[in-house]
């Protein structure tokens, strides 16, 4: 007699099950690092965009004076507006970040025996106020947006003071965007080519007067927008490593509480008025503990008369 078949199991073997786990997982792998790669290309595309870029910008005649006292000044200025923080002390170039993911931010040597050498009265005027190279190719980090407004006398005395300087041989490596900026280019949430961001056509002033008033407060104010945002609201720095501390809260939210002897403590001394200690990522040993007593009270009142804002609004 012939047998019947035996009744099949109602569910597939173990070994077939995970045959087809193992399948399922691949298929979705695959199709993960397809997404991650062509969301790589898209960044990395973009950002070739964002760096082929031209802009043009009008010409601006630069008055640069050679006297001791202009010179001196520039010194001044080169400390407390964050020139020697990004471009070392001596402007002979500085490292400042150097990640493989995230990118690297570097200073160039300013010196005569560097880059310096190279530069004419009006690259300077590009490429601080602008952000621009001398063929209208945009600089890569280089934070013009801060500096656009400067008036011709204080750029004038920067120069003369990078002209002044001991040349230095140093070679400091170029910077460039990693994986990480180039995605955050990409989508928005940074700006690597501040040159984007700057209205070229503005008139810049030819001095401004150095007063404790809101107003002189206002002009030194964008040297504080990189890290507490054009808003001064504080909160997370876009594209910054993880590791880095948030922006404090600069409006009346933050530190309404503070009075200018406060304020002028904690930029000179990197302490709060409850005498707690500010983190030291606030450049105050690098850059605002040259500020001058004019320059701090101009600040604070510039800061008080600002509408309050959340923290983290930047």
């Amino acid at each position: 007699p012939v047998m019947p078949p035996a009744p099949r199991p109602p569910h597939p073997p173990a070994a077939r099950r995970r045959r087809r786990v193992l399948r399922l997982a691949g298929r979705l792998l695959v199709a993960t690092v397809t997404l991650v790669l062509a969301g790589a290309a898209a960044a990395y595309a973009a950002s070739e965009r964002a760096a082929h870029r031209r802009y043009a910008v009008p010409e601006h005649p630069l008055r640069v004076p050679t006297d001791s006292a202009t010179v001196a000044r520039g010194a001044h200025l080169a400390a407390s507006r964050g020139c020697v923080g990004c471009h070392g002390v001596g402007l002979v170039g500085n490292v400042e970040l150097d990640d493989p993911i995230v990118g690297r931010m570097a200073g160039p040597n300013l010196t005569r025996g560097g880059r310096g050498a190279a530069l004419a009265d009006a690259d300077w005027e590009r490429a601080v106020r602008h952000g621009v190279r001398r063929d209208g190719s945009p600089l890569l980090i280089m934070p013009a947006q801060e500096h656009t407004g400067m008036s011709d006398e204080d750029l004038g005395a920067i120069v003369a003071y990078a002209r002044a300087l001991p040349p230095s041989d140093s070679v400091v490596p170029a910077s460039h965007a990693g994986p990480v900026i180039r995605a955050l280019q990409a989508i928005g949430q940074v700006n690597v080519y501040p040159a984007a961001e700057i209205d070229h056509a503005r008139a810049h002033p030819a001095r401004v007067v150095a007063e404790p008033t809101a107003r002189y407060g206002a002009y030194l104010a964008p040297m504080c927008t990189g890290c507490h945002g054009p808003g001064f609201g504080g909160g997370p720095m876009p594209g910054a490593p993880p590791d880095w501390k948030p922006g404090a809260n600069l409006t009346p939210t933050g530190i309404g509480h503070y009075r200018t002897a406060d304020f002028v403590r904690a930029l000179r001394e990197g302490v709060r008025p409850d005498g707690s200690r500010i983190d030291p990522q606030m450049p105050v040993a690098r850059i605002t503990r040259h500020l001058d007593d004019v320059e701090l009270q101009a600040l604070h009142a510039y800061l008080r008369t600002l509408p309050p804002r959340p923290y983290g609004s930047r």
